[in-house]
Parts: structure tokens; sequence; C-alpha cells
């Protein structure tokens, strides 16, 4: 043992006296050229950065594209990459972060496809699509208009993001009078506290709320795998997870509890419809489009394992592989790209660049020490983290804040 001990504190010298004798990497001239432009207008998705990431895609059974939510062009952007990705390499599916009853919805004959109808649905219940903005809402129109019956197109696997719809399915449902009644009262009381301006009225912000739905599905006895059984499940669950962010709002220490049952809420949501696909033929190709922290390699800045973290695992059991892309709007909600951090200024020491790009990060990984190195201390494990938790960053100079014309809710 010691003599491996003396081999590997030797060899470990000599790499840190290696490393510090190699010449200095050039970090501006590896981002440049390393950096690729593109084009996304028309929906159409060209130029050298969107011929570079299709090449780096075609082995990929998984695409995640981490967005900022809000943004006017990233859903423009998203629904440009996965036309590509389903005319190019044959992807069918699409996992977003929405609520899985309304996305279910969408994909039925009443709304698939349509814009009008899909936007008059999120008039119609304000709270259930919480990313309801014109561009996110024509991102769905576009995306769940190939879903056919028994096979949708797109997958929902947020927690419920509001209970109006839950529970008026629920009062239909209820197995006697009773349960009909205190069924009845709930709902009333979610379309009272439910709006655009206070969506977690109900389901968040009520401390009594968690134990009252647990009554109502211990009350309703569903049998398991049921239709009353799905809903209840889905709407206790949310439940909780949003006690734990109201909880930690509050100062206790609960946030990581939020984060990780989230993430798995996540993980579940998909697997049940991975499961469905892959029965009947090989396994699925899917588009992922979620909150950036959800997308990341490993665990996210919220102490989590993530939904994307899970993907590359998967994709890896599969002998495949998954592809990972931050999108970074600016003009929007994010002024600078250093909204996602300080430390990005060592990724664009220029600042945003003029046009839409690519940069790509996997030939970034040895030198992510040169990199964290133009940074403070405190912010360097961050920069690190970003750089290994992404295959590719694009950013999207010239954004600016959704728009809300087909709903008229009020911007975020």
């Amino acid at each position: 043992m010691r003599v491996l001990l003396s081999i590997l504190a030797a060899l470990g010298l000599a790499s840190a006296a290696a490393a510090q004798t190699a010449a200095p990497v050039d970090t501006r001239a590896l981002l440049a050229a390393n950096t690729r432009p593109f084009t996304y207008a028309d929906g159409r998705l060209a130029g050298p950065g969107a011929d570079f990431l299709m090449g780096q895609m075609a082995k990929a059974q998984f695409v995640l594209l981490g967005e900022s939510h809000h943004d006017h062009e990233v859903p423009i952007f998203a629904g440009a990459l996965y036309g590509r990705l389903r005319q190019d390499l044959g992807f069918r599916y699409l996992a977003v972060e929405q609520d899985p009853l309304a996305i279910a919805d969408l994909n039925s004959p009443a709304y698939r496809g349509d814009l009008k109808k899909i936007a008059a649905f999120s008039r119609s219940h304000p709270t259930h699509l919480g990313f309801s903005s014109d561009q996110d809402l024509g991102f769905l129109a576009q995306a769940t208009a190939s879903a056919r019956p028994g096979d949708p197109s797109v997958w929902g696997l947020e927690q419920a993001q509001g209970s109006i719809r839950y529970l008026e399915e629920l009062v239909a449902l209820a197995p006697n009078a009773g349960v009909r009644a205190t069924a009845q009262a709930l709902l009333a009381e979610a379309r009272a506290k439910e709006s655009r301006t206070s969506p977690g009225g109900f389901i968040h912000d009520d401390p009594t709320t968690l134990p009252r739905l647990t009554a109502l599905k211990a009350a309703f006895a569903a049998k398991p795998g049921s239709r009353a059984d799905v809903l209840l499940t889905g709407i206790v669950t949310s439940a909780e997870i949003y006690s734990y962010n109201r909880r930690a709002m509050a100062g206790e220490r609960v946030g990581l509890y939020n984060n990780t049952e989230r993430e798995a809420l996540f993980k579940r949501a998909f697997m049940d419809h991975y499961r469905q696909v892959a029965r009947a033929g090989a396994p699925p190709k899917v588009m992922f489009k979620f909150g950036s922290w959800h997308m990341y390699r490993g665990r996210s800045p919220g102490g989590a394992f993530t939904l994307g973290n899970f993907a590359h695992e998967l994709a890896i059991s599969n002998g495949r592989e998954a592809y990972g892309i931050v999108v970074v709007p600016v003009g929007g909600y994010n002024s600078d790209v250093t909204e996602e951090g300080e430390w990005m200024k060592a990724l664009f020491p220029d600042g945003p660049p003029k046009q839409p790009v690519v940069v790509d990060l996997r030939p970034l990984h040895p030198w992510s020490r040169a990199f964290a190195g133009q940074v403070p201390v405190e912010q360097q494990a961050a920069l690190r983290d970003y750089i290994f938790a992404h295959d590719a960053i694009v950013v999207l100079p010239n954004s600016s804040k959704a728009t809300w014309d087909l709903t008229g809710f009020p911007v975020p």
C-alpha cells in the first residue's frame, strides 16, 4: 500500500509540474475556433452553427434544450431546432416543462396543431399552462400537430401548475355525494384563488391545501392506476412540492426537498411515457425543453440531480448519448450574457455576439481551469460546472420579452 501511495503521489506531483510548465492556452483563440454563426429565420435552422449541431446530435437519443423562460426568441429557436431534429434525425417526441394534463389535452384532436384553439384553452384555464406566451403557444401548436391517437407527440412532465382542471374532473368522478361535495367546495375555492396574477393562491400559498387534498384522495379510495387515482396522485404530489417551496421561502431548510422531489417527479413522468413508446419498438428519440437548471448534467445549481442528468445516463444505458444545449437570450429579461452569472465574462470576454452563435463547449473541457482562473475564486466552481453541464451554448443576441396578445395575460 505504501508503495502504491508513493507511486500515486509521484504521478500527482509530475502532473502538477507538467501543468505548471505547459504553455498557457489562448482562451480567446480557443473560443473563436469553436464559435459558429447560424440563422433561424422563418423556422429554418441554417448556417455553419446549425450544420455543426446536426452533426454533433447525429448519435444522440436525447437533445436537451435548457431555456430562459418567458423569452421571445427561445421558443422560436426551439421550434426551428425541433423541426430539423424531426426532419433530419428522426426525432418524434418532445418533453416539456408543462402540466401533463394540459399537454394531454393539447395532444387531443380538439386542439392539436391549432394555435387559436390552444390559446382559447389557455384563456379558459389560465393557470393550467404555466408557460403560455404567444411564442410558447406557437411552439406547442407546432409540436402537437403530429400527435396521433394513442401516440402523443408532446409529453408534459411538470407538476400540476393549477388545480382547477384537476378538480373539475374529480367532481365528475367522485364515488358518492359526500366526496363530490368536498371536491366541489375545493374547486370553488381554487377558482376564487387561482388566477394569472396569483397562480399559486390555492395550491401553493395556502398551507391547508395539502392536508385537504390528501384527505380527498383518501376519501376517493380510487383504484390504483385509475383515472381518479392519476388525477389525485398528480395534484397531491404537486401540492407537496409546492409546500416545500413555500416553507423554503419562509426560511425553513427544505429547499433541497423541493428541488429533489420535483426532479424525481419529472423522471417518473418521463419514464411513464418512455416505456409506453419503447414497448412498441426502438427506444424513442426525444427533445427536452426545460428551464436551464433542469438540463444540467450532474447536479443543478439548486443541488438536485437533474432530469437532464437522468437523460444522459439513460442514453448511455442504451448505447447512445444525450446532447445538451443551454440557450442564452439577450435583450429580454437578460440584458447581457452575464445574467447567467458574472463568471460568463470568461466565455464571452467581448460581451454578447452580434449574431446568433453556437459555442462548442466540449473542446473547452480540458481547459476549464484556464477559464476558471479568469474569475474570482468564489465563482470558479460555478463556471466549471457550467462548462461541463452542457455540450454547447446557443446565444440569441436580439431577443426581447415574450408577447401575450393571444391570451391577454399580464406579462410576467
